[in-house]
């Protein structure tokens, strides 16, 4: 019996549909697998439906014959085979389409909402926001509406009804969902942090410098990170995201001391800040605590200059929490350290020289000739530009007494120069600046856009102190985000002075931020959700003492209990919920017994019509029409759902005198 339902032919509706959904399905995969692959894919479906539109007649099988080696070979030759995600999701992609072309039975239909379940499964891998949650949600809503309808052993389908109990098997199965989500034990980290392909396209901050790096950088309007503060962030002008620590120059490039291994701890002499940072993909291994940040946590190492990274590179979103201080307590005097700070490049200008001698002067001291540094920097006509001159032979040069357009970097490396020149260490500090507080989250959103240099000098008695030389020739960089707008070469740069605006775009904006809330809920409700979060959550629901095979069988017995209870309230509901069709023919019986009419319970439909018309000859064509109409919806084999509403507004309007 159940093998001459699954060899049954498939209905022309159900094959269209197949095709669309599973269309739907490849379609967000179309970004990340090759052009000719996905094209090849619409180009099955098209096939199909244009030479062989009808289930009983699919391609023939010389044609598949054919077909079947030509996509083994493009994919093979087009896909790339160090990208596991990308090469698996091509061939699935084209299966699916192949599929489609011999699609003839029932059992047909089966194997191919399978693979499109399948496909929508794969979108996990490139993707875990939560619109394409929901895509994925709607398109399996579909998919389980082809089962529905191929189980019904006829081929008329009334399809609303069909999404309506898709759509509502679906609904039932987020509470088991969600109670195995929670309960079920978790890996160390979330699962998407599993490293399953290659990561072209990441963009990040790298670990050295030249002239017009960063600011290159800058103008790019993507998140680096989100910070969420336990308590009030700190002003705008704290807010330093340190990064890495540059020392060596050769003039033009500056580089980290990569051979710097040793672990550290810092001691805080402020009021730490208590924060969790998201970080986004960026492909490198840099994270951007807030400045500076006091001790690692696990799988982070924290070395003596303060620059915190993990093992490996960030390919994913992932959350940390971490404790900074505006003031710490630097350990004693570090001579290689210092050596390093004093390291200068070969060939230096007699001009550079001679401003650092200048700047040195008579008997100041090292605070003494910071101030005068930054003094010449704002005093001088410099100029804070995204778009600089080039720079050619010698940049500190060139820079300090030619072009004076220059972007942090500029500042940052030129200042360090002539500090070192002066007898004062000093390093390059690069990372972030500012920030932007989202108001509807509460957290700060940290772009591209706000990548910054500095500097640090070593001043005995305090350590190393941030000396900001940017600050010096634009203040209201240290103050505001700058203005995502195009720069002519030399043009000062913009900021976002946060001036009211009006209220279409004040709505837009809050728009905007509330999806960037949502991305950062979803991560740490759902996409980061790992094994600490499990157990902070367990134990404000007093489940703490659940762990390891514990947790899997609450999981189990919880998701048996749950799927149990929601079939019984669903039976419940469905056992009293009333019927419209009765309840409109039991008006229709009241109103005739209100003229006088007396109908016995036993009076069947078509006893009914004859009775009622020889009661009210005037009304008998109406009374023929909703007779006809109930026993259709009553009796009928697919009740249409336009029927049932056409039913019981003829009723209401029924009047016998």
């Amino acid at each position: 019996m159940i093998d001459m339902l699954l060899q049954k032919p498939l209905s022309r509706p159900l094959l269209w549909l197949s095709g669309l959904l599973l269309l739907l399905a490849a379609i967000p995969h179309f970004g990340h697998i090759n052009l000719l692959i996905s094209g090849s894919f619409t180009g099955l479906i098209i096939l199909r439906f244009l030479f062989w539109p009808t289930p009983d007649k699919p391609a023939p099988g010389w044609l598949l014959l054919i077909l079947l080696p030509a996509a083994l070979a493009l994919v093979f030759y087009l896909a790339n085979w160090t990208e596991g995600r990308q090469f698996g999701v091509a061939l699935l992609v084209l299966m699916a389409g192949m599929k489609l072309l011999e699609m003839k039975t029932r059992r047909d239909l089966y194997i191919a909402v399978f693979m499109g379940y399948f496909i929508l499964v794969t979108l996990f891998l490139f993707y875990q926001d939560p619109l394409i949650t929901l895509y994925v949600f709607l398109v399996s809503t579909g998919l389980t509406g082809l089962l529905i309808a191929t189980n019904l052993a006829e081929d008329a389908l009334p399809w609303q009804l069909i999404l309506k109990r898709s759509a509502t098997m679906m609904l039932g199965s987020i509470p088991v969902m969600i109670l195995l989500f929670v309960l079920f034990p978790r890996l160390d980290g979330p699962l998407w942090s599993l490293n399953l392909g290659g990561n072209s396209g990441l963009t990040g901050m790298s670990d050295n410098i030249h002239m017009g790096s960063i600011s290159n950088l800058s103008q790019s309007r993507e998140i680096a990170f989100r910070v969420r503060f336990r308590n009030d962030p700190p002003p705008a002008a704290q807010r330093y995201w340190r990064g890495m620590v540059l020392w060596y120059s050769d003039g033009r490039n500056w580089e980290r001391d990569k051979t710097e291994k040793r672990i550290a701890r810092f001691v805080p002499q402020s009021q730490p800040y208590d924060y969790e940072i998201t970080m986004e993909a960026s492909g490198q291994p840099w994270l951007f605590p807030l400045d500076h940040v006091l001790a690692a946590p696990q799988r982070l190492i924290l070395n003596t200059y303060g620059e915190l990274y993990s093992s490996r590179d960030i390919d994913t979103r992932h959350t940390y929490r971490l404790d900074s201080s505006l003031q710490i307590r630097y350990p004693a005097r570090n001579n290689r350290q210092l050596r390093m700070g004093l390291q200068l490049p070969r060939d230096i200008s007699p001009r550079t020289r001679q401003l650092a001698q200048k700047l040195r002067g008579q008997g100041r001291s090292d605070e003494q000739v910071i101030r005068a540094a930054l003094q010449f920097f704002h005093e001088q006509p410099f100029v804070y530009t995204l778009q600089p001159p080039l720079l050619y032979n010698d940049p500190v040069d060139e820079f300090l007494f030619d072009t004076r357009k220059g972007f942090c970097e500029h500042y940052a490396t030129s200042f360090v120069t002539l500090m070192r020149l002066a007898g004062i260490p000093a390093r390059v500090i690069i990372g972030y600046q500012g920030g932007e507080l989202n108001p509807i989250g509460g957290h700060l959103v940290v772009r591209q856009s706000d990548a910054h240099a500095w500097a640090e000098v070593w001043l005995e008695k305090r350590g190393w102190v941030r000396v900001d030389p940017t600050a010096a020739v634009a203040p209201d960089r240290i103050e505001h985000s700058i203005a995502p707008t195009p720069y002519s070469v030399g043009a000062p740069a913009r900021f976002n002075l946060r001036n009211p605006p009006a209220f279409l775009s004040r709505l837009v904006r809050n728009l905007k931020w509330m999806g960037d809330n949502l991305q950062l809920n979803w991560h740490y409700w759902v996409v980061g959700f790992n094994s600490d979060r499990q157990q902070s959550l367990l134990q404000k629901m007093g489940l703490s003492r659940l762990r390891g095979y514990q947790l899997g069988i609450a999981a189990a017995m919880g998701a048996i209990l749950t799927g149990s209870l929601v079939f019984l309230l669903g039976m419940r509901h469905r056992r009293h919920r009333q019927d419209p069709v009765r309840q409109a023919y039991t008006l229709f019986q009241r109103k005739l017994e209100k003229t006088g009419l007396n109908i016995d319970p036993a009076t069947g439909p078509q006893d009914l019509l004859n009775i009622a018309s020889a009661h009210c000859p005037e009304k008998s064509a109406d009374i023929q029409v909703i007779m006809q109409q109930y026993m259709a919806l009553r009796y009928g084999r697919h009740p249409r759902k336009d029927l049932i509403s056409a039913f019981r507004k003829r009723v209401r309007k029924f009047r016998c005198s």
